[in-house]
């Protein structure tokens, strides 16, 4: 038997996990466990950074990290593998609901503001799991939305992909982002959306949903004062989770780093990080998987004023922003704490292929359809 501390809201974890692994859940609020020399494995989220300074010394029987998110930066792989520590990810495990964040946003922001979507072009930053899914999404909704995908690195890798050049870019009418945060190499990210663009560059929404600290908060603010950049929306945040509530406030919409939060994505996320332990230590899977009903949606089409309010009924986003403005309003001196709480503990949504809906509601909204919502079956 092999001991593993895990994140406690890493989602139904124990469900993927065999009686071969000896499991202890953890509070992620007060830091890693202490006695990590009882454990072969450690499963964390971001709010967990893993380097030297937090991991001084790693214990000789930890053999194993895994991280049940997308993003890597919250690691030191580097200083993992200089002591023989594996490690995993849960890459891709939230790419279609980063994707249905971005999509909702879009349709809320559009019809508020009166803003039509069709024939407008979107610069997607980073064309790896999540923007290849965002490109999907906006093909979908066949309103002429025209994607450009920017990713050198991988125009590099892979012969089959081109990116779009800088230029092509920065002269879309929608940036947003979906590449890692990096310092290093030859395209780092951090501050990628700067004053200099900024200054020489205009867009009429900019989306972050990546990695706080891509888009530097700052120019983006003097760029909306400025009018080069109307609105922006921010799911993620420098310095999370003491979050500026300056730029939160001038944020079209603003969420707690949730894009990618659905109930599926957190159940591929436990499950990739479980698959990649059970294989590192040559365990067999469980057999029995956790499975989840279908969302049933009864309320009467007529209720909702226009899409974008079905919209925040069917996507929390609304709710998630109204917290979070809770938070940043009342609580100054627990603000990070209280946005860690809020988003392991509020409630997770379905993603949009797991609602049903009833007929009415495509007949007044079509576009429902081609997000992935199904229809109801009496």
């Amino acid at each position: 038997m092999i001991t593993v501390f895990a994140d406690q809201h890493l989602y139904e974890i124990a469900s993927f996990l065999p009686d071969s692994v000896d499991l202890i859940l953890f509070d992620p609020a007060e830091g890693l466990p202490g006695d990590l020399h009882r454990a072969q494995g450690l499963l964390i989220r971001t709010v967990n950074a893993v380097n030297a300074r937090t991991l001084p010394e790693i214990p000789g029987s930890l053999s194993f990290i895994g991280t049940g998110s997308s993003g890597t930066d919250h690691v030191d792989r580097d200083y993992l593998e200089q002591h023989g520590v594996a490690f995993a990810d849960a890459a891709g495990c939230n790419a279609r609901s980063v994707a249905e964040y971005i999509a909702t946003s879009l349709l809320i922001w559009s019809e508020r503001e009166q803003i039509p979507l069709e024939n407008r072009s979107v610069g997607i930053v980073g064309v790896g799991h999540a923007g290849f899914q965002v490109q999907k999404i906006l093909d979908e909704l066949d309103w002429n939305i025209q994607t450009v995908g920017y990713d050198p690195p991988r125009d590099r890798r892979e012969t089959s992909f081109r990116s779009a050049t800088l230029n092509e870019l920065l002269n879309t009418d929608i940036l947003t982002f979906h590449t890692p945060l990096t310092t290093a190499g030859d395209h780092p990210t951090f501050h990628w959306l700067d004053e200099e663009k900024l200054s020489d560059h205009s867009f009429e929404l900019v989306i972050n949903t990546a990695r706080g600290g891509i888009v530097e908060e700052q120019a983006l603010l003097e760029a909306q004062q400025e009018g080069s950049v109307p609105y922006y929306i921010l799911d993620v945040w420098e310095n999370e989770p003491e979050i500026n509530p300056r730029p939160a406030q001038k944020a079209y919409l603003k969420t707690p780093h949730i894009a990618g939060y659905s109930i599926q994505a957190k159940l591929n996320a436990s499950q990739y990080v479980a698959d990649a332990l059970l294989a590192h230590f040559n365990l067999d899977p469980k057999k029995q998987r956790p499975d989840h009903s279908l969302q049933q949606v009864d309320e009467p089409v007529d209720h909702f004023n226009d899409l974008a309010e079905l919209m925040e009924e069917l996507h929390p986003i609304g709710t998630y922003e109204a917290e979070l403005l809770r938070i940043l309003r009342n609580n100054p001196h627990i603000r990070g704490r209280l946005f860690n709480k809020l988003r392991a503990e509020f409630p997770l949504r379905h993603e949009f292929s797991h609602i049903r809906l009833p007929d009415s509601y495509f007949e007044r909204f079509p576009v429902l359809k081609n997000l992935g919502f199904r229809i109801q079956v009496r």
